[in-house]
């Protein structure tokens, strides 16, 4: 079989999959959350581990993300005192920010 023919079967196979959705506890949630976090898992894969399934993604880096409009940006900006249309020094400054927090608790 060539590779594009098998490429094409397995995305047509991901199409067809079906996500499930379940309305648990929040204690149930944050429980299968830091399982997957301390494994370095996705939440989706942890469940796929937990159901004895095959797992095929790598391990995950988690990331931290949110998101900031510009008026919160040059607020952080004058906190910081970086030039408010540097991003980047805003950026680390948060970084750095929420190390020293991790570090604290």
């Amino acid at each position: 079989m060539s590779d594009a023919k098998a490429k094409w079967q397995r995305q047509e196979q991901a199409v067809r999959a079906t996500q499930m959705a379940f309305d648990l506890s929040s204690e149930v949630q944050k429980s299968i959350k830091k399982q997957a976090i301390d494994q370095e898992l996705t939440p989706s894969d942890m469940i796929r581990k937990i159901l004895e399934l095959d797992v095929k993604s790598k391990k995950t880096r988690q990331r931290l993300s949110f998101n900031l409009n510009d008026e919160e940006i040059a607020l952080l900006a004058e906190r910081f005192g970086v030039a408010a249309d540097d991003k980047r020094a805003v950026k680390q400054r948060v970084a750095e920010l929420l190390i020293a927090h991790s570090k604290k608790s």
